[in-house]
């Protein structure tokens, strides 16, 4: 989870270093930009990117064929709203996976429907709930939900877990935590609460925003809360784990200058709008496309496509205009470091 996973297609990296066009390997998108909680955390709880916005279902279905066609291998329904607010989620997500396209999706869990659950979790490789609260009290603070409301989604999570082991669905299903040091009091009863509950994961992860939008709640030393993590880790046994992205947090400065990362992993707005990465949702220098309107297979193989990669690569400071907690981070320093050529290659 800190890391990346390129080196498992050497195919497309091949494609890549010979400067050959090349299909995303994994798309991150989001399918609505409504939400209903209020996440103290996140960087698009903003009324800008609060809209009544969604990919309407026919477009949503047609672009899981495109990608899947183009050779795109992997979609994460993770981005801007909540998912789970779009009308026809189930129904898409069956059809998606009809393509063969490995597909996940990250929730808030609140407004999950349990008579569709086990339909959600056959269609999915993983399912990820977002929950920085191990209390109906703190969940309040946090998400400007009520109690009442945290124990659904424990519920929900409970009966996922259910459902998995029933039907012996080989999917994976974890709690994130995104840590601000508002709730860091919350990190070892989450890892109590994930092993309780019996998820197969629990992962501590850095707080994002970007460089457009600040929300001013970035931990500036997460090193102070090690005694936790280590606490938390320790409650790690048999098939639960819990992971802290150490990585990610500590992650001052980055190790390369020119971003390529968004060939392999482009990001959708949850209208639909094709962007480079999430950092420039909304610039339109960045803009590659629309789903609603368009074709996926005509905007990957459009001029525009290619001159937005290109802008990225050639005219982005890095170091200046990206965000904190990049998502494209270690696919960037793994192909600088391909592209890097150190003498003597075949002394291996």
């Amino acid at each position: 989870m800190d890391g990346h996973k390129l080196h498992w297609h050497p195919e497309r990296l091949a494609q890549w270093m010979k400067g050959e066009p090349i299909a995303p390997l994994y798309i991150d998108m989001g399918i609505t930009q409504t939400c209903n909680v209020a996440c103290r955390f996140c960087y698009y709880a903003v009324p800008q990117h609060r809209t009544k916005a969604i990919i309407p279902g026919d477009a949503l279905v047609r672009f899981f064929h495109d990608a899947a066609d183009i050779g795109v291998k992997a979609v994460g329904i993770l981005g801007d709203g909540e998912p789970t607010l779009h009308p026809d989620l189930y129904d898409c997500m069956n059809e998606g996976a009809k393509t063969g396209l490995d597909l996940a999706i990250a929730t808030n869990g609140v407004a999950l429907k349990q008579e569709r659950l086990a339909e959600l979790l056959s269609a999915v490789k993983w399912i990820r709930f977002t929950l920085s609260s191990a209390s109906g009290e703190n969940y309040k603070a946090m998400m400007d939900r009520s109690p009442k409301t945290f124990e659904r989604v424990v519920e929900n999570i409970r009966q996922a877990v259910a459902i998995k082991h029933a039907m012996n669905l080989d999917v994976t299903i974890g709690i994130q935590m995104v840590l601000i040091d508002l709730c860091a009091d919350q990190i070892v009863p989450l890892a109590e609460l994930g092993r309780e509950l019996g998820v197969d994961y629990f992962v501590v992860k850095q707080t994002s925003e970007r460089e457009t939008t600040r929300h001013g709640l970035i931990t500036r030393d997460y090193g102070q809360y090690e005694k936790e993590f280590l606490r938390a880790e320790a409650c790690s046994g048999g098939h639960y784990n819990v992971i802290v992205k150490r990585r990610k947090m500590n992650l001052s400065r980055r190790g390369y200058d020119q971003c390529h990362g968004c060939a392999f992993l482009p990001q959708i707005t949850g209208a639909g709008g094709v962007y480079s990465c999430g950092n420039f949702f909304n610039d339109q220098r960045f803009f590659m496309g629309s789903i609603v309107d368009e074709s996926f297979k005509d905007i990957v193989a459009g001029d525009r496509y290619r001159s937005v990669l290109e802008r990225v690569a050639n005219d982005v400071d890095v170091h200046a205009e990206c965000g904190i907690g990049c998502r494209q981070n270690e696919i960037n320093e793994h192909l600088a470091m391909l592209k890097s050529t150190p003498p003597h290659v075949n002394f291996i």
